[in-house]
């Protein structure tokens, strides 16, 4: 028996190496509303409060795209979280994405990847391949860049050269 098309999973996958302890990272990421703290293509991070549900929260990003997302699963111990799209401009139905912060025990580093499954919605199943690249891309290896870039040491102080006028 064959699935129809659109009945088919997709999936997106990135992953950073960063140069901080798991615990730390952990702290910068595990929020579940801390997103506009390291990622930088989402500007807020509300609190949704529905009945009959778990925490929910509302992303607004730059391109002023709203996401409704709730929480499925939090463990602090794994380092990790899972949610599910509720809301927004995606063209996907079934999309459940985690989060997870592994230490890389050899050097102190820190392993986080980040994984979606998805459906396509109706009219859209021949968009897989762009819509997973979209969503690896665009938004979780640009949020995990944009986390890597948070524990940066800050760029040397340059003092500017001494104006001829103030001598």
């Amino acid at each position: 028996m064959h699935e129809r098309p659109e009945a088919l999973m997709a999936e997106a996958y990135a992953s950073q190496l960063i140069q901080a302890p798991a615990d730390v990272v952990w702290d910068r990421v595990g929020g579940f509303d801390s997103l506009p703290r390291w990622h930088p293509g989402v500007v807020t991070s509300e609190r949704v409060t529905r009945p009959d549900s778990g925490p929910l929260r509302r992303l607004t990003t730059r391109d002023s795209e709203v996401y409704l997302e709730a929480r499925l699963a939090y463990d602090p111990h794994a380092r990790s979280y899972a949610y599910e799209m509720v809301e927004g401009p995606l063209p996907v139905r079934d999309f459940v994405a985690k989060l997870r912060v592994t230490p890389v025990t050899a050097t102190g580093q820190t392993f986080v990847e980040w994984h979606a499954t998805f459906r396509l919605a109706p009219g859209h199943e021949g968009e897989a391949a762009a819509l997973s690249q979209w969503i690896r891309e665009e938004f979780f290896a640009r949020g995990l860049r944009g986390l890597a870039h948070t524990f940066l040491p800050p760029p040397p102080r340059v003092s500017a050269p001494e104006l001829e006028w103030r001598r």
